[in-house]
């Protein structure tokens, strides 16, 4: 369409618009055009006074309507007369303006006269359809008596205000009643109208002149958009200040987007006629827009040539898994360094959605989940969440702080804090402990634990550290301690329990992918059992259950193996160890001796912490879930509770701190290290027990009543501060004094054993005075070859209780490295010397002696030698 034509076409529309509105005396003699009146027509006629007049032939209802625009601000002027006195038989209604020309089923305001009684008066109504609420009414008996002759003046603002004015012919005009109603505004599309109840003595005494509908003041202003509401992501809904031009306002063409790819797909026009709907093609997504508005004209024809309107859209969506996190944690406060001394946790949208938490509740140990509040939060960016009371001292340090009802209390030394939504899914999970700080001296308060690579969700405590300045903690803005910190660790199946004979609990070492974990063929049993399904928790991504489909049989181990392809993988894609490999099975009843006291720490060193190693010398699958520990001298029980499997053969350590005895002891297996309390124990002499329990039955499976003298008789009592009690024999009862003895330092570094065979245990043969010593090669090259690179010594003596000093000599007889010093041995052992002398130097190529002096338990001393040789250049 070319510019001149569209400006010829908005002018026709200007005018024709601008004549809508009505004004018609009847001097033409007729109603059926210039202005045309529709309806009952045949009971209407134009008299010779140029009235228009009520002509039926009989008794009934009889109505005419003009279509007109009616502006927000208007008047209505009209004249009536009535030549009886009004009643309920016979009234006069006049609509000032209805959404249809069907006046009795319309939606509009309209005035009515006649009522029964002598107090008539002009009375205000709204109609719903053939609903009628009156609003307002006037004088009253003002037309009640014959004849019934009136000028009215009706005025209503943009606002709503209606004001009726009325009075007789040739007199003043006055004030009937003002009243306010909002529901049906202005309109380009209206009907004005009379209504006439008559019986048969009345059917032709209704007269009408005189009319005019108008503006209060000419409209010379075009439409204003006043705003742009998003309603969806394809509905944009454009408010006016006024009524519009139903043609114009539809035209989607009169309508533009901001971004080049939004288009018009069409314009509806509400029935207010000052809201246009827009349908948008393709869906909007998260931005800021600009909505362009041209060409768009009002009831009177005045024309909008351009405005712009900005709006922002943004989708809000449900919050996955890692969405969300909980990022910092201020659960101990006291002392303050800065911050106020309250509690409070900071949430972290890490994703590209815009989220609303109203959708979201935190819960900790324990405690049923909190609804977080209203708020949505945008794309990388934090919210702190406190008690609602604490909200204002946090805003000094957050503009972001959210009061949620029922905020739960954290405890100082570690809570279970749960993010979920609204279906109970878990967003974020973190079960931090006091350990967590990796600044001891912020331990006692004031410093909040932060996340450190909020990118590797997944990982635990390694993630997390104290905060790194003042004022002890960073809430509402990124962590102190942001950093990158890639997840590199390989993930490994550390437990399988059976819950039932057809489901096996499986905990991880840390988080893992839903997909590839719950991937049944990555999983393997033998002997061989059909699965039937795998579940990731929900609660916990370490952990997940398998379903079998044929039942586990009592008294056999099974084994579940992982399978290389497809491997099941980590949150960060690190796939799981090669071939991980768990026994499992049903567990048994035990009896008396399946399972003994094979060691025991009982006289710690200063700092560290007491053990208490149990082995299971049985043929039968054990659950520590039934078993208690006790000190009977004492009365002291304390429940494992733990659903952890006991496998024959095993070695199971009971510690108040496994990380303790993981950093004094080297080469042993922390996965079998239990944390839990422990009966009191003496540092002279005591009793430790363990028994089973359940169902009301009770059974005692060991019990030993220990005694610092079963140490070895050459240390004194300071010298046995630290070395552990081992059992020689597992065979041999318990209580008997000559079956314990201290252990050795050869294993472990440390003289204790923990999760290992003994170091005192007895050997199985006895092995001869020949096979003391044993050079499995008598010669070593330590050139960095990776070949006899070093000289590997074999020792086996028969009986605990041997002491030992061990030395390399070289051809001359002088000593080069002193490898035992008048220590313990265990019963066996492996020993290495790399060539080097005591100051650190290399030796020179050539033949050396190894020399062993030998202390045996009965005062005996043997000395025997193997010759070797280094060899090499260096």
């Amino acid at each position: 369409m070319n510019h001149k034509l569209l400006l010829t076409l908005l002018g026709c529309l200007a005018l024709s618009v601008a004549s809508a509105q009505v004004a018609d005396d009847f001097s033409d003699g007729d109603f059926a055009q210039n202005p045309t009146w529709t309806g009952n027509s045949t009971e209407f006629k134009v008299n010779a006074v140029g009235e228009l007049q009520l002509n039926a032939a009989a008794a009934g209802t009889a109505a005419l309507a003009v279509k007109t625009a009616i502006p927000s601000d208007a008047v209505w002027d009209f004249k009536f007369r009535l030549e009886f006195a009004p009643s309920t038989q016979n009234l006069f209604r006049v609509y000032l303006g209805a959404d249809r020309p069907d006046l009795p089923n319309a939606n509009g305001y309209f005035l009515q006269i006649g009522e029964t009684g002598s107090a008539d008066a002009i009375r205000f109504f709204r109609q719903h359809l053939a609903t009628r609420s009156e609003l307002a009414a006037g004088q009253a008996g003002l037309v009640a008596t014959a004849p019934v002759s009136l000028h009215v003046r009706v005025k209503r603002t943009s606002k709503g205000l209606f004001t009726v004015e009325a009075g007789a012919d040739a007199q003043s005009l006055q004030t009937q009643f003002e009243v306010k109603d909002t529901i049906f505004g202005s309109s380009c599309n209206a009907f004005f109208g009379i209504q006439c109840v008559y019986t048969t003595t009345n059917k032709d005494k209704f007269f009408f002149d005189d009319l005019s509908i108008k503006a209060l003041a000419p409209d010379l202003s075009p439409p204003e958009p006043l705003r742009a509401t998003v309603e969806s992501d394809t509905q944009l809904q454009v408010t006016f200040n006024e009524t519009l031009d139903s043609l114009s306002a539809v035209n989607p063409v009169n309508y533009s987007v901001s971004g080049g790819t939004i288009q018009i797909a069409n314009a509806v026009l509400s029935n207010s006629k000052s809201e246009v709907t827009l349908t948008l093609n393709p869906p909007l997504s998260s931005s800021l827009y600009a909505l362009t508005v041209k060409n768009v004209a009002d009831c009177t024809g005045n024309i909008l040539t351009e405005r712009k309107l900005s709006f922002q859209y943004i989708k809000v969506e449900p919050a996955g898994e890692f969405d969300l996190l909980i990022n910092e944690i201020m659960s101990d406060p006291t002392p303050s360094v800065g911050l106020p001394e309250v509690e409070w946790v900071e949430i972290y949208n890490r994703s590209d959605k815009w989220i609303d938490l109203r959708q979201i509740s935190i819960s900790d140990d324990g405690g049923s989940p909190k609804p977080l509040p209203t708020y949505v939060l945008a794309p990388d960016s934090f919210v702190v969440l406190c008690t609602p009371v604490n909200v204002p001292v946090l805003q000094v340090f957050a503009s972001n702080v959210l009061g949620v009802s029922g905020f739960p209390s954290l405890n100082n030394a570690g809570d279970l804090l749960v993010l979920s939504d609204a279906q109970g899914q878990v967003i974020d999970r973190v079960a931090f402990t006091l350990d967590w700080h990796t600044d001891p001296a912020k331990e006692d308060g004031g410093w909040a634990l932060e996340r450190i690579d909020p990118n590797t969700p997944c990982l635990a405590e390694e993630n997390w550290a104290s905060a790194s300045s003042l004022p002890g903690g960073s809430p509402g803005r990124r962590n102190s301690v942001f950093a990158t910190l890639p997840d590199q660790t390989v993930p490994r199946l550390v437990d399988a329990f059976p819950l039932g004979p057809t489901t096996l609990r499986l905990t991880f070492s840390e988080g893992m992918d839903r997909a590839s974990v719950e991937n049944l063929g990555a999983y393997q049993i033998a002997p061989a059992l059909p699965l039937s399904s795998l579940a990731l928790s929900t609660e916990n991504r370490a952990v997940a259950l398998l379903e079998l489909v044929a039942p586990l049989q009592s008294g056999i181990i099974y084994q579940l193996i992982l399978q290389t392809t497809p491997a099941a993988q980590d949150c960060s894609g690190n796939a799981i160890a090669t071939g991980d490999t768990l026994r499992v099975g049903l567990p048994e009843k035990p009896a008396p001796q399946d399972v003994v006291v094979n060691e025991i720490l009982f006289n710690p060193p200063t700092g560290g912490s007491r053990y208490v190693e149990f082995y299971n010398r049985s043929k039968k699958i054990l659950s520590g879930e039934h078993f208690f520990l006790a000190n009977f001298q004492e009365s002291d029980i304390v429940a494992l509770m733990r659903r952890q499997l006991f496998l024959p053969g095993a070695y199971v350590v009971i510690t108040p701190s496994p990380g303790d005895i993981i950093r004094r002891h080297a080469n042993i297996y922390p996965g079998r290290l239990l944390e839990s309390t422990l009966p009191t124990l003496d540092d002279q002499s005591g009793n430790i027990a363990i028994y089973w329990s359940k169902d009301g039955e009770t059974i005692v499976v060991d019990s030993f009543d220990y005694q610092e003298s079963f140490h070895n008789g050459l240390f004194n009592s300071t010298q046995r501060d630290g070395v552990a009690l081992e059992r020689i024999d597992s065979e041999s009862p318990t209580n008997t004094p000559s079956n314990w003895t201290s252990a050795a330092p050869t294993v472990t570094g440390a003289p204790g054993t923990p999760t290992l065979p003994n170091s005192q245990r007895r050997a199985q043969t006895d092995p001869g005075e020949s096979s003391y010593l044993y050079l499995p090669q008598n010669r070593l090259s330590p050139d960095g070859d990776s070949f006899e690179d070093f000289l590997e010594i074999r020792y086996q003596v028969p009986t605990p209780g041997f002491a030992a000093t061990m030395s390399v000599f070289d051809s001359e007889g002088m000593p080069v490295r002193r490898l035992v010093r008048q220590d313990l041995l265990g019963t066996e052992g492996l020993l290495r010397w790399d060539g080097d002398r005591d100051d650190g130097s290399l030796a020179r190529p050539g033949i050396y002696v190894l020399w062993l002096e030998l202390f045996h338990p009965n005062g005996q001393t043997e000395r025997l030698k193997k010759a070797f040789a280094l060899v090499g250049k260096f």
